[in-house]
């Protein structure tokens, strides 16, 4: 099965027509191409040829790894590991016209590897595969081959295709392919596996064969008329090699735990090695209500043998069919019986609960700063934040900025001074006439995208920390939009790796809305937190969509007005291995301090409330700590360091009672450690109970 070039190119054409000739009285809407999977690649019958057999020793920790029984420890992981994955620049030198295979960026690369590895950790899989670069430059080939003729296929690739390759022909057979989408999204959606031919899922079990540990990615981008795609080499020379260790002995999607709903899609696997199913039955309960379901036919040769079903409520060979979320935390039990393994009949059983990652559970802890409201400027005062509870972080980032008034009134007079817009709207400019008053208004719309539209996105430059009272209002008209097209205002708390819908309002391919309506949303439940705000036009798979670019087609926004927020500015960030943190205010007045855990060394998490903290002239005080005393040589020793402050005289005192009158011990010997931070007091030891402490100035 293929998709039609022609079909592909007439769209491409159609979308640039309309955004070029229609007149401002007429609109009609184009559709998006749904991304096309064909048959996963059969099992090699030679692996000696293949990199990857070698000494390293598998294990469950691998690169990452997960405990999915810990809801905040599956929600951090989606949203520090799985975001970070996204929209990474491809940069690629790819030119699908003249069959020139390129070169993609390494982050880009990298992008790919860790959504494979995301995924495998998740299940339970070693999560530690690497890209073999010889393979990659392969895949890169036979994406651009199956850009060029619109086509996928494995084996049997005839010589007249275009851009025929023998280097791609090979990584064709040894490889998921996918045409449509490429990079972390193509893995994606090979662990979705949607489709007719796909009843088996052939495609998750080789990203999850727990065997695995090198792979090779290539990924041709969108061009013209051509669509993207991708090649993800799947096998090494450790197939059917011995089975590394596993959180669970089976290899199921979704796997047992707490798993993002975004991720769990209509057909579920379970995969047991050399186990057979036939005799098989699955059972599938949610909030104790039976759910009927399908099997789909056994079919082994991909990874471990394995049992697929779906509800029949759902059509999986549909792209559009998304596995239902109502939003809140939803349990699921699933049984497997009569599962014959090594000839003895087994019966398994386990729970999946989807959530919304973008939803806090009942066991997420707010990383909170600790010390002074009134640091001094230009001198170091010492912080603390409350440790993770998530044994993954390695180490705290600390953000520190300047706090100013961030109320502000844009009414589209002032080009892009509040705005950065993504991607840049490529023949109409992002500031228009209102259609239907005077004035300017912000216009967005998914113009001159072919066959691949994409959201456009206005997103405000400053960083708010909201007030309990913070508010965003903003007038807005959506008008000619087709039933793939959304209107949202979503904010983050993350760094934009995720974002939470504040509105929306979807199209429904009519000329929509005459006249602007104000809104006003409250940004209550941000408060305190560092929070991004956007205005996103977004576009679904597969919906009808209108190219044009005339103001009364798409999303009209004007008069925006952020009200009782606090905007940062002069970000700065820093990774201490601890919980402690000294913070040098370089000028008095208001500053902010947060910090958050960073997962696996690289990953950082959400940062907990931001401390508001008021920056004065005068020196701290000293502040210092002791060490625990010990006796050595029949003498006393007192060990104490600065924490704060600075000293150059420092005394002994001593009474015989805490509440009792202190002296100086004008005996005792003062020891340099470390100038300026560690010192030590020797005094004979005493033949009575003493109590002592420092005085430093």
């Amino acid at each position: 099965m293929s998709i039609s070039k022609e079909t592909c190119r007439f769209l491409g054409i159609a979308a640039i027509w309309f955004a070029v000739c229609c007149a401002s009285s007429f609109a009609q809407p184009s559709f998006d191409v749904e991304p096309y999977l064909g048959k996963a690649p059969t099992a090699p019958t030679d692996v000696s040829g293949l990199p990857g057999r070698g000494p390293r020793t598998l294990d469950v920790t691998g690169v990452f790894s997960v405990d999915t029984t810990s809801r905040e420890q599956a929600r951090q992981f989606y949203n520090s590991v799985y975001s970070a994955s996204a929209n990474i620049p491809i940069n690629s030198t790819a030119n699908t016209s003249n069959c020139v295979p390129g070169t993609n960026s390494t982050a880009f690369q990298n992008a790919v590897l860790r959504r494979v590895n995301w995924f495998r950790a998740m299940s339970g899989m070693p999560a530690a595969v690497t890209l073999n670069s010889a393979e990659g430059a392969k895949d890169q080939t036979a994406a651009v081959i199956m850009a060029a003729n619109t086509n996928l296929m494995h084996v049997g690739i005839p010589s007249t295709w275009r851009c025929f390759d023998v280097n791609g022909t090979n990584a064709a057979a040894n490889s998921n392919l996918a045409l449509g989408s490429d990079g972390p999204d193509a893995v994606t959606g090979y662990i979705w596996d949607y489709g007719t031919n796909n009843f088996e899922v052939g495609h998750r079990r080789w990203v999850l064969y727990p065997q695995t540990q090198v792979m090779g990615t290539g990924d041709d981008p969108a061009e013209g008329i051509y669509l993207s795609a991708n090649a993800l080499w799947v096998f090494d020379g450790n197939y059917g090699g011995p089975r590394p260790a596993t959180t669970f002995p089976f290899v199921s999607w979704p796997p047992p735990g707490y798993v993002p709903y975004t991720v769990v899609f209509p057909r579920w696997s379970f995969g047991f090695r050399n186990a057979d199913f036939s005799a098989a039955t699955v059972t599938m309960l949610s909030g104790g209500n039976p759910i009927d379901v399908t099997l789909e036919t056994i079919t082994n040769g991909y990874g471990e043998n394995t049992l697929v079903w779906y509800p029949s409520a759902l059509d999986p060979k549909q792209y559009a069919t998304l596995f239902p979320f109502n939003g809140s935390d939803t349990t699921y039990s699933v049984t497997l019986d009569d599962v014959n393994v090594a000839g003895v009949t087994t019966n398994f059983s386990y729970n999946v609960t989807l959530f919304d990652p973008n939803v806090r559970g009942p066991d997420y802890a707010a990383t909170m700063v600790t010390g002074t409201n009134r640091p001094s400027a230009n001198y170091g005062n010492p912080y603390t934040c409350s440790p993770s509870p998530n044994p993954n972080v390695t180490g705290y980032e600390w953000l520190s900025a300047k706090a100013t008034n961030g109320n502000l009134v844009d009414t589209a007079t002032n080009g892009l001074a509040n705005f950065t817009i993504s991607p840049s709207p490529p023949i109409y400019s992002i500031i228009t006439n209102s259609p239907v008053s005077a004035g300017n208004c912000f216009h967005l719309t998914h113009t001159n995208r072919a066959s691949n539209p994409v959201p456009q996105l206005l997103q405000f430059k400053q960083v708010f920390v909201p007030a309990t009272n913070a508010s965003l209002t903003f007038q807005s008209l959506l008008g000619y939009s087709g039933t793939g097209e959304i209107a949202r205002v979503q904010a983050s708390i993350n760094n934009g790796a995720n974002w939470t819908d504040l509105y929306a309002q979807a199209g429904n391919n009519t000329a929509g809305e005459t006249s602007f309506t104000s809104h006003t949303l409250s940004l209550s439940n941000y408060a305190g937190q560092m929070t991004l705000l956007r205005f996103d036009y977004d576009v679904l798979a597969g919906g009808s969509y209108y190219p044009q670019s005339v103001n009364t087609v798409g999303w009209c926004l004007q008069r925006i007005v952020v009200t009782n927020a606090v905007q940062l500015v002069n970000l700065a960030t820093n990774v201490t291995a601890s919980t402690n943190f000294n913070f040098t205010p370089t000028q008095t007045g208001s500053n902010v301090l947060a910090a958050c855990g960073v997962l696996f060394t690289q990953f950082p998490l959400e940062f907990g409330p931001v401390r508001l903290l008021t920056a004065v002239s005068t020196p701290p005080p000293t502040l210092v700590t002791l060490n625990p005393p010990f006796i050595a040589a029949g003498h006393a020793q007192l060990g104490f360091t600065i924490i704060q402050g600075t000293a150059t005289v420092f005394k002994l005192l001593q009474a015989g009672q805490i509440a009792g009158l202190w002296t100086t011990n004008t005996g005792a010997t003062l020891t340099t450690n470390t100038p300026g931070s560690s010192y030590q007091f020797a005094i004979p030891s005493p033949a009575v109970t003493t109590f002592y402490r420092i005085q430093a100035h």
